[in-house]
């Protein structure tokens, strides 16, 4: 019967659909879970440092997996270079730019 080929065509279709999404959903929940387990790890490290006066490498060594200075960029008439600071645990990364303008200007009134 060609109406039930039809159905069934479209019955595979939908579960077609739907095992895709399980599973894109399930490789969510475990991307999901690992970062929250990356943050937890990455709280407990800082907590231990909660009240430093100094940053000493040992400390550096333990939040920071990696820092990368960028070449450097003279596009805009000035010396400009991008440094990132990758913290471990895969929990946040900051840039910075580091820009010759200002730091000579500071330099200057000292």
């Amino acid at each position: 019967d060609e109406r039930f080929s039809i159905m069934s065509a479209g019955y595979e279709d939908e579960q077609k659909k739907l095992r895709a999404t399980a599973a894109e959903l399930a490789d969510f929940i475990e991307t999901a879970v690992q970062k929250s387990a990356d943050v937890n790890a990455f709280i407990q490290v800082v907590q231990k440092y909660e009240n430093i006066t100094e940053l000493t490498p040992e400390i550096m060594h333990e939040l920071i997996e990696k820092i990368v200075v960028h070449a450097p960029d003279k596009s805009s008439g000035h010396r400009t270079q991008q440094i990132k600071i990758y913290y471990r645990f895969n929990v946040a990364v900051a840039t910075a730019v580091a820009d010759s303008m200002k730091y000579d200007k500071k330099r200057k009134a000292a």
